[in-house]
């Protein structure tokens, strides 16, 4: 029997986790209202199972882009 080796991708990177609007108030110290504020203005979201959740690499990006326009 003679098989076939595949290398996988050693750079390969584990999926971002996707938070919750809680822990976004945890990990940048906003409220959860100044952050609501934020999705009416157009701040990055995926729709999960009824919720919301948050790449934070997307938040970070969005609001360093705000705040050079500003």
């Amino acid at each position: 029997m003679s098989g076939q080796v595949i290398a996988l991708d050693a750079h390969r990177r584990e999926p971002e986790p996707l938070l919750t609007l809680r822990q976004l108030v945890e990990r940048y110290q906003y409220s959860e209202r100044w952050f609501r504020y934020r999705l009416a203005e157009g701040m990055p979201v995926h729709r999960w199972g009824g919720g919301l959740r948050f790449k934070a690499s997307e938040v970070e990006s969005w609001m360093e882009a705000r705040h050079a326009a500003s």
